[in-house]
This record gives C-alpha cells, sequence and structure tokens, in this order.
C-alpha cells in the first residue's frame, strides 16, 4: 500500500512539473522566466483538464456514434435501394431469381423500403404459385401505400395480391371487394396489364360462382386488355378462361374455337404449360360433342399427356375414348381417381364415367355415374351459394352509389355555403365600398364647400381690401384737402404775425373757412362719404330708414355723425347751441321711437 501511495506522489511531482513547465513556456505574458505554478494551481489546473478532457471525449463518442449511424444506414440505402430495384425487373420473367435475392435481404430501412420489400415479396410468392395464407406482410405494403393516392401502380398492386390472400383464406367477398375497388382505381387509366390481370380474377370469381356468363365478360375484358398490353402468354390463359366458361355454358362449337385459338398463342411463345392445357380441355370437349377429331391432333394431346397427374390420367382417358378403347379408358380413370380428392375433380371423373360406360352401352352404370355426378355437383353448387358474386358486386357498387350521393349531397352543401359565403362577402364588400364612396363623396362635397367657402371669403376679403385702399386713399386726399387748410392758415398767421391787422385777417380766413363748411355741398359729400366709410355707412342707411327726414336735419346729424362738437355745428348752421342741443334731443327721440332695424347704430353715433 505504502509503495502504491509512493508511485501517486511520483506522478503527481512529474505531473507538476509537465505542467509548470508547459505554463510557463506557453504564457508569453510573464515578464520572468523563473516563475512557477504553485501546487493549489496544479490542482485546479488539473481538474479543469481532467474536465474537458471527458467533456471532449464525450463529444468523440457522440459523434463517432452519429456517424456510424449514418453511415451504416446510408450502407444499408446503398446496399438494399439496387437489389430491391433488381429483384422488380426479374419478378415478370424470372419470379425465382427475384425471391431468391429478396429471401437473401432484410425487411428494414424506412417506410417507404419495408413497403416496398414488402409488396415485391408478396408478388414473388404469387408468381411462384406458393399458397400463402397470411396478409400481414401485404398490409404492411398497404398501410404505406394507401396515403399515396397519386402511386396508382402500388395502390392496385398491392390489393391485387391482398385479394389473392383472401381468395385462399376463403374469404370470397372480401376479395371481390377489393378487386372492384382496383377497378374503380384503374377506370381511367391505361395500366392494360393491370386491368387484364383484375378482369381476369374477378372472372375467376364468378366462374367458382358458376355464373358463366359474368365470369366470361370479364375473361374477354381481360383478354382485350392483355392483348393491348402485348402480353401473349398472359392473353393465352385469359382464352383459356373464355372457352372454360363457353365450355361450362354448353355452347361446344365455341368453346373449341377458343381453345383452339389459345393453342394457337401457345404455340407462338412455345409455352408447354398451356400447351398441355389447350390440348387436355380439347379432347374432352370432342368426347362430350362427339366431333371427328384428325389423327394428328388425336396424337399430339396424347403425347402431351404426363402420367403422373390427375390431368394427365383424364386427358389419357379422353384419348382412350376417342380411340373406342373403353377398357383403357377404365383403367386411366381410376388412375386418376387415385390422384385426387378435390370434389370438383371428382365431379369432372364422374362425368367422363358416365360417357365411358354410355359409349360401352352399358346403360345401368351410366345412369348410376350421372346420379353421382350430379350428386357432386349439387354438393359443389350448394357450397357455392354460399356466397354471392352478384350480391356482393351489387352491394359494392350499392355502398358506392350512397358514398357519392353523400360527398355528392355534402358537395352541393358546400357549393351552396360557398356560394352564400361569396354572396356576403361580396354583399359586405360592396357595402364597404358604396360607405367608402359616400364618405369619400361627402368628403369632396365638404372640400367642395370649404373651396367655395373661402373663395368667396377671398372675395370678400379682397373687395374689402380693395375698398379699404380706396378709403385709405379717400382719406390721404381728405387729409392733403384738409392739410392745404392748416397750410393756409399757417400762411396767413406767418405772414401778418406781429401786425396791427394779423387778428383780423386770420378772423376773416377762419370765416370763410366756415362759411364754405356751411354752404359747400361738396364738403357735405365728403363729410357723409367720411361717416359710411367710419361708421358702417350710417349716412346710407339714415337716409333709407327715414326717407321724408328734412336736408337741415339730414345734415346736422351728418355732422354729430362726424364727430363736430356743438358750438362749431352751430358755426356751420348758423344757429344757437341750445338750438342745436335741442334739434340733437329731438332727433333722437325720433330715431328711438322709429321701428327701424339701425337704430342702435344711429343711437350709439348720437351718444
Amino acid at each position: 500500500m505504502q509503495g502504491i501511495m509512493q508511485k501517486k506522489y511520483l506522478w503527481f511531482l512529474l505531473r507538476y512539473k509537465e505542467c509548470n513547465n508547459n505554463y510557463i513556456s506557453s504564457n508569453k505574458s510573464f515578464p520572468h522566466r523563473n516563475v512557477f505554478v504553485t501546487p493549489k494551481i496544479f490542482l485546479i489546473a488539473h481538474a479543469k483538464n481532467k474536465t474537458h478532457y471527458y467533456i471532449r471525449n464525450m463529444k468523440c463518442k457522440i459523434i463517432i456514434g452519429l456517424s456510424a449511424i449514418l453511415y451504416f444506414t446510408g450502407c444499408y440505402n446503398r446496399e438494399q435501394t439496387p437489389r430491391l430495384s433488381e429483384a422488380e425487373k426479374l419478378m415478370q420473367n424470372n419470379p425465382d431469381s427475384a425471391l431468391a435475392i429478396l429471401q437473401k435481404l432484410k425487411p428494414e430501412g424506412n417506410r417507404a423500403e419495408q413497403a416496398r420489400y414488402a409488396l415485391l415479396y408478396s408478388e414473388a410468392l404469387e408468381k411462384k404459385q406458393m399458397k400463402v395464407t397470411d396478409d400481414s406482410l401485404i398490409r404492411q405494403a398497404w398501410q404505406y401505400y394507401k396515403h399515396y393516392p397519386k402511386d396508382l401502380r402500388h395502390q392496385c398492386k398491392t390489393l391485387y395480391y391482398w385479394g389473392r390472400i383472401k381468395l385462399r383464406t376463403g374469404d370470397k367477398p372480401g376479395a371481390l371487394r377489393l378487386f372492384l375497388k382496383i377497378e374503380e382505381k384503374l377506370t381511367d387509366t391505361d395500366e392494360s396489364y393491370y386491368k387484364g390481370l383484375l378482369y381476369r380474377q374477378i372472372g375467376e370469381v364468378y366462374y367458382k360462382q358458376m355464373n358463366y356468363s359474368r365470369a366470361y365478360h370479364y375473361f374477354h375484358e381481360a383478354r382485350n386488355n392483355f392483348r393491348q398490353s402485348g402480353d401473349i402468354q398472359e392473353e393465352t390463359k385469359a382464352t383459356l378462361d373464355m372457352a372454360a366458361a363457353t365450355s361450362h355454358s354448353k355452347d361446344i362449337e365455341k368453346a373449341i374455337r377458343l381453345y383452339s385459338a389459345a393453342l394457337d398463342l401457345a404455340d407462338e411463345h412455345n409455352n408447354s404449360n398451356l400447351i398441355e392445357v389447350s390440348l387436355t380441355n380439347l379432347a374432352s370437349l370432342y368426347v362430350i360433342s362427339k366431333r371427328h377429331i384428325s389423327n394428328d391432333l388425336l396424337q399430339r394431346i396424347e403425347l402431351s399427356a404426363r402420367q403422373d397427374t390427375v390431368y394427365g390420367y383424364h386427358t389419357l382417358t379422353d384419348v382412350s375414348l376417342l380411340k373406342n378403347h373403353i377398357d383403357s379408358a377404365r383403367y386411366y380413370l381410376e388412375l386418376a381417381k387415385a390422384h385426387t380428392t378435390d370434389i370438383c375433380d371428382m365431379a369432372e371423373l364422374q362425368y367422363t364415367a358416365y360417357h365411358i360406360e354410355a359409349q360401352a352401352k352399358n346403360f345401368e352404370k351410366a345412369t348410376d355415374n350421372v346420379h353421382r355426378y350430379i350428386y357432386l355437383n349439387d354438393s359443389i353448387m350448394r357450397s357455392n351459394m354460399q356466397f354471392s358474386a352478384g350480391m356482393v358486386e351489387r352491394d359494392y357498387f350499392k355502398e358506392r352509389t350512397k358514398f357519392a350521393q353523400y360527398r355528392m349531397k355534402n358537395r352541393t352543401v358546400w357549393e351552396i355555403a360557398i356560394a352564400a359565403a361569396t354572396f356576403f362577402i361580396i354583399g359586405i364588400a360592396w357595402y364597404i365600398v358604396r360607405q367608402r364612396l359616400r364618405m369619400q363623396r361627402d368628403r369632396t362635397n365638404h372640400y367642395l364647400l370649404l373651396t367655395e367657402k373661402a373663395n368667396s371669403e377671398y372675395k370678400a376679403l379682397t373687395e374689402r381690401v380693395k375698398k379699404q385702399q380706396t378709403t385709405e386713399s379717400y382719406l390721404r386726399g381728405l387729409a392733403a384737402s384738409r392739410f392745404d387748410i392748416v397750410d393756409k392758415l399757417g400762411k396767413t398767421y406767418y405772414e401778418r404775425e406781429n401786425t396791427t391787422s394779423q387778428q383780423s385777417v386770420i378772423f376773416n380766413e377762419v370765416k370763410q373757412i366756415i362759411t364754405d363748411f356751411a354752404e359747400s355741398n361738396e364738403i357735405l359729400q365728403e363729410l357723409e362719404k367720411i361717416v359710411n366709410t367710419c361708421h358702417d355707412n350710417a349716412m346710407y342707411k339714415l337716409k333709407e330708414d327715414f326717407p321724408t327726414m328734412k336736408t337741415s336735419d339730414t345734415r346736422l346729424l351728418c355732422y354729430i355723425f362726424v364727430g363736430f362738437s356743438p358750438q362749431v355745428i352751430s358755426l356751420f348752421m348758423k344757429d344757437t347751441v341750445a338750438n342745436v342741443y335741442a334739434r340733437k334731443s329731438r332727433l333722437k327721440s325720433r330715431i328711438k321711437s322709429a321701428k327701424i332695424v339701425n337704430k342702435e347704430l344711429f343711437l350709439n353715433l348720437l351718444g
């Protein structure tokens, strides 16, 4: 223990020395190189360094972790996406290779890649004819693609393979509903290949329902779409389906023509399976119709039959019947029965057994075989009648019609609401615009009134200014003329100053001026003009209010309005001062008693 403590102490000293040296060497602000760091400072610095180191270490770990996630995610995407694309390219013509690629991958990545993987895997299993009954994988694809209505191809493919799984599980109504949903989505598209697959599948549902006319309709639509897409193999299959539906509709001649057409198409692209199916069904039809068959065709049918399947043995049975080899026919029929437990196959074999015994003229056994065939066929019909494809289709479109009506109703309601809202908004906007226009018009009228008022006030002011200028000019002239009087008196006084005749001359001059005032009409008019100018047209209004007033009274009031004293007025009127006062008082009383508008004006001037 003591050794360990010594080692720790030595480590501490070494770290202390190292830190001291580094600190001194790195700190250029120190003026002296011999400055040492104390142990306390070292401990603090060491603690800080450990904290910083821990933080840096955590940051690095986080960055490395995120980088790793991004790297591996990127690697996954870089690896997964091209492999899925490769599998998708191989799916149509080489589903085995596509499935092998998909089995090596994992359903990982983002939701889009997972959905794509689920769809491709389900498609590969379907093309390999592996009877899948678990729909969890295809459901995963639908949970993604249902949110992307524009991705129509992936939506329809998902629903199609989901419908195929439902058929295998016995949910025919659910499958048919999915197929009808796809049909609705593909109505206005040019996806002829996928339309063909869809119509063939719907036809198959109706075929199993024994609704052969409806099945034939969909098989015919499927063949037309496959022909349009250029897929000869699928066209051949659809033609075989049409022939099968026609055969069950008891139109044997048409069925033989369709199977022959299918055989020609199968020969065209050298498909051995479809060739075998065409030949097998042709053999059965020739047996039923009892028509003559060529040796070449019969030989080809016999060579195509494989002896390890129920269909191969059934074909050999038909060939034996066509050759009239009854024992061989019975032999191959028993082998066929031993290779199947399917009730539909058993019913077909019982019908063939009837033909064998009928051709052998063993009518009792033929009758028994017919009864067994009818019994088996009734069982098949009862099983199929538990489900009605026509009812499902009718109910589906009925629901769609109701939904469309509901949407149309809602659309109508919304359109009415939108129209009402639009009209309401337009009404409000029109009201607002109208109010604004009215307010603008009122403002304009107000501004016009103000403008007119301002113009009138400007004109009045202009007239007033002109009038004032005229008055000022008149007053200046009057003052000048009165100054002439003062100038004249001044000159007379200057010339006669300190002379014996001074007083008499001045007296005579003043007397002459007073006489001129009293007798001159021009001076009187000037005085009236002064009164009108200074006292709101007082003289003009006086003459209007008192038209019958004496000239002498008018003259007296003019002198009073101008502001002359009673003494001066007595000189002008050549009367005594007492009489002037008396006349003034009488006129004042007359004005007071008169009912005139300008009474206050006159009384104020009289004082």
